[in-house]
Order: C-alpha cells, then structure tokens, then sequence
C-alpha cells in the first residue's frame, strides 16, 4: 500500500486536488439565489422605485422569483413596497 498509495497521491496533487479543500482549479461553489438577490437590490439601487415586472425584465429574472426574493427581501427590512412599487429601504439592515 505505501508506494501505491504515494503515487495515487502524488497523482491528485498533479490534477490540482488538494486532500482538505476538495479541488484548487474548480470554480467557487455560488448561491444562484443569493446572486439573484443582490441583482434585484442592484437594480433597485439604479432605478429607484420600480415595479417587479420591471425588475424581471431588468434582471432577466423570471417574475414569479422576482416575487419570492422581493418577499424576503421586505421581509428582512431591506426593501419597502410602495403602492405597485419596491424600493431599497432608507435604513437597510446592515452591520455597522
């Protein structure tokens, strides 16, 4: 086992495999929904006040998600619905 095990080692280190931290050359693991989150809080930064059909076509997010996210997002005090439109909240709940 020691010569073989050795080089199935050396042959992991070779394609980048690191034995505690999985693969080096891989992409970072992403939260889509986290991304499409900060898009819609981006596009609300740009724009204002705007409505959430808006929102989709701006993000290309579809309107029902758009929906979800907006719902979480006022829920957690980052965003205020203002009649048929969402806004960034004047006091968003960041640590200070």
């Amino acid at each position: 086992m020691g010569a073989d095990h050795s080089q199935q080692q050396d042959r992991n280190h070779d394609r980048g495999h690191d034995r505690d931290h999985g693969r080096k050359d891989s992409a970072p693991t992403l939260i889509g929904s986290v991304q499409r989150a900060l898009r819609l809080l981006e596009a609300m930064y740009a724009e204002g006040g705007v409505t959430a059909k808006r929102l989709a076509r701006l993000t290309g997010i579809p309107l029902p998600t758009v929906y979800h996210l907006l719902r979480t997002l006022s829920h957690e005090g980052y965003v205020l619905r203002e009649g048929g439109a969402f806004r960034l909240s004047d006091d968003l709940p960041l640590a200070s």
